[in-house]
């Protein structure tokens, strides 16, 4: 066998400290070979993260690292600043789990794309630009002449992905470290990105190191899986074979947590007047063609719907399918052009006028979004933020009576007391999830609308989520709406679902019914979508069955 192109051993990672360096990554090793897929598995702060980026050169200031890394057989250790500078750039490609943040939103798609072949590799602008062309479309972007003149605020979060993968590849990297790059994503959009890579590999002979928080995924599109627990590889596992060989407790954890094993909620007849009634919703918004003209975009044409008290209901779709346009409208947060919207028998069809009446609805309806950290005052700790949502709602609470109620949600999302005076930066990210949890039940509200407030955690924290949802529900009688692009959390928490795509609603039942015997074409495309033993990823809506033919620095001929 030929030499790794990749090949990391003993490596140890240390952070800066007030007592002096503490380890964080302890002895990991492991090799990957050309056009090999290996997985680096595990939870928010395994390691894993830290791992990919010692070997790309991107861990924080004042890190030391202790073993080696190899590279096509040369220790970096051993290298130049300037030789380490020109291997990286040229050898190593690394995409990044947040596309649009490592996007200039001033520059455009054809800038990005061009920048390191301009600059790194000394190409022509004509040259770069023809090169840049013909990656896009390799990576199945259509019409890539009109995505070069495009901003990134005009892709979606797929096509970004898609970019930064595109222009990963104008380097001719020998591996590719790819980081998280699925995790915003919905399944089919994942589904597109995955087979993209797998196309890539199969025809570039291109190595991949794919960290993910998903042991499925990671099974179905890697031929080994390394599996990352507190810093340390805890076991290494041929992907095909993961199930039946898995002998670690933290493996079989990991493998325990898979949402899509989950029996659907079984529905209860409830003989109530809805909580939330929507009827015939229609929500335009006037957007500008490329060609400057206005057009009419329908985000969301003749959705009606309901939910009942203390019931759970999931609208699931794609980016664009206008689930959180729905839920902007129903909130007030938007005007709908026509239908009618009515929450605990108030017609809230039109924003709130003025404060009382915001207040007023807010003890009827909160809100937890995707992102607790950006949702939390990270100058306040825990204490302070939950003691202001108490008074907002509360406002002739004395002290004593505001501690009993921080204890009493404390409780109710099961955290422990001794994080209270804790900032949200010394949190982990299932435990701020929780705090933003307590601070919507803080109003004693009627209805917790949950935008994708999962779908950033990994696959253990999601689950321990979903199952404190279900149980509040259960408890304080609340009503949940639960808008996800991934079918697998409805398993979890949801006993009605409704499934919309480009603004219509293309099926809705019980979740039994949509889970087990789905009858809408796109349904069973989300479901099919979803990773799982014996699944691989397929390019469905460009209907290729394979990836063009590699293209290589050498098969451009300049203009």
């Amino acid at each position: 066998m030929s030499a790794p192109v990749l090949e990391i051993a003993d490596l140890g990672i240390f952070a800066p400290g007030p007592d002096g360096p503490r380890q964080l990554v302890f002895g990991s090793s492991l090799a990957v070979q050309r056009g090999e897929a290996r997985g680096l598995v595990g939870e928010s702060g395994s390691g894993k993260t830290l791992t990919v980026r010692a070997v790309a050169g991107l861990l924080p200031e004042g890190f030391t690292t202790s073993g080696s890394v190899r590279v096509d057989g040369r220790d970096l250790g051993d290298m130049s600043a300037g030789a380490l500078r020109e291997l990286r750039a040229r050898r190593i490609g690394m995409v990044f789990q947040t596309p649009r943040a490592h996007l200039n939103p001033l520059r455009t798609i054809g800038d990005f794309m061009t920048e390191a072949m301009i600059h790194v590799a000394g190409d022509k602008r004509s040259v770069a630009y023809a090169r840049s062309l013909e990656l896009l479309d390799e990576v199945g972007i259509d019409d890539p002449g009109r995505r070069m003149r495009q901003h990134p605020s005009e892709l979606s979060g797929g096509l970004l992905q898609r970019v930064m993968i595109a222009a990963t590849l104008a380097m001719d990297p020998d591996i590719l470290l790819a980081d998280e790059i699925t995790t915003a994503l919905d399944v089919t959009t994942q589904e597109e990105v995955m087979a993209v890579i797998a196309d890539l590999r199969a025809h570039r002979d291109l190595a991949l190191l794919f960290i993910t928080h998903d042991l499925a995924l990671a099974g179905a599109v890697c031929d080994r899986v390394d599996v990352m627990q507190h810093g340390r590889i805890v076991e290494t596992l041929t992907a095909a074979t993961m199930r039946r060989d898995a002998k670690d407790d933290y493996t079989r954890l990991l493998m325990a947590a898979s949402l899509d094993e989950a029996p659907p909620i079984r529905a209860e007849q409830v003989a109530a007047e809805p909580i939330v009634k929507i009827e015939e919703l229609r929500k335009t918004y006037a957007v500008r063609s490329a060609g400057g003209a206005r057009e009419t975009l329908v985000a969301v044409d003749g959705v009606s719907m309901r939910l009942d008290p203390g019931g759970s209901l999931g609208i699931v779709g794609e980016s664009g399918s206008g689930k959180s346009t729905t839920a902007r409208v129903l909130l007030g947060l938007e005007r709908a052009d026509s239908g009618s919207v009515m929450v605990a028998g108030q017609d809230w069809g039109v924003p709130a006028r003025g404060g009382r009446e915001r207040r007023a609805r807010a003890k009827i309806a909160q809100m937890v979004f995707q992102d607790p950290y950006q949702s939390l005052d990270r100058r306040q700790s825990i204490r302070q933020c939950l003691a202001e949502a108490i008074r907002v709602h509360r406002p002739a609470a004395g002290r004593d009576a505001i501690a009993a109620r921080i204890r009493e949600l404390m409780g109710h999302v099961r955290l422990d007391e001794a994080l209270l005076d804790a900032r949200p930066r010394a949190l982990s990210g299932g435990q701020r999830q929780r705090v933003a949890i307590a601070r919507a039940l803080a109003a004693e509200p009627m209805l917790l609308i949950l935008d994708e407030a999962v779908s950033a955690l990994d696959v253990t924290t999601r689950v321990e989520i979903l199952t404190l949802l279900d149980g509040i529900r259960r408890d304080t009688g609340v009503a949940l709406l639960m808008i996800t692009h991934d079918l697998t959390v409805i398993r979890r928490l949801c006993d009605h679902v409704v499934v919309m795509r480009q603004g219509v609603i293309e099926e809705r039942g019980t979740a039994a019914e949509i889970l087990d015997s789905p009858q809408a074409d796109y349904t069973k495309i989300l479901l099919d979508s979803i990773p799982r033993e014996g699944w691989a990823p397929r390019r469905r809506r460009l209907g290729r069955t394979q990836a063009m033919p590699a293209v290589t620095r050498s098969t451009i001929v300049p203009r």
